[in-house]
């Protein structure tokens, strides 16, 4: 995953609510999903996604209040930032201690963010 992948990751509304909510501590997935008002199914699969992208890390292990032993969650990054300038955007981040960046020509990516003078804008229809 570049960081690119991983800036999109961050975007994410869950996903970047996963990150907030474990920056101050810990939590378990349950917490999560109970915070996020989200299906447990759904906070896994970001929380894979996050661990998987090096942005969240596996803290430790907490008894659950069923009493399962449950793998508690935190925010492993440290900084992210997206530079735009002269035409290309630079992505750098920083999680886990390892720092990550990638750049590219706005024009070369046709899926990333385009701003336009609003000439090629599309008009709203006018109300009669």
């Amino acid at each position: 995953m570049d960081a690119f992948d991983e800036f999109r990751l961050l975007l994410d509304e869950y996903s970047s609510h996963i990150l907030e909510l474990t920056g101050s501590g810990p939590l378990n997935a349950t917490e999560l999903s109970d915070a996020l008002g989200i299906p447990i199914a759904a906070c896994y699969r970001r929380i894979r996604a996050l661990k998987d992208a090096g942005l969240l890390r596996e803290e430790g292990r907490a008894v659950s209040i069923g009493g399962k032993l449950v793998a508690t969650y935190r925010n492993a990054v440290d900084k992210a930032e997206v530079l735009l300038q002269d035409g290309r955007l630079r992505v750098v981040i920083k999680a886990n201690g390892e720092d990550k960046a990638d750049e590219m020509f706005l024009s070369d990516e046709p899926s990333m963010l385009h701003w336009s003078s609003g000439a090629d804008r599309p008009r709203p229809a006018r109300q009669i």
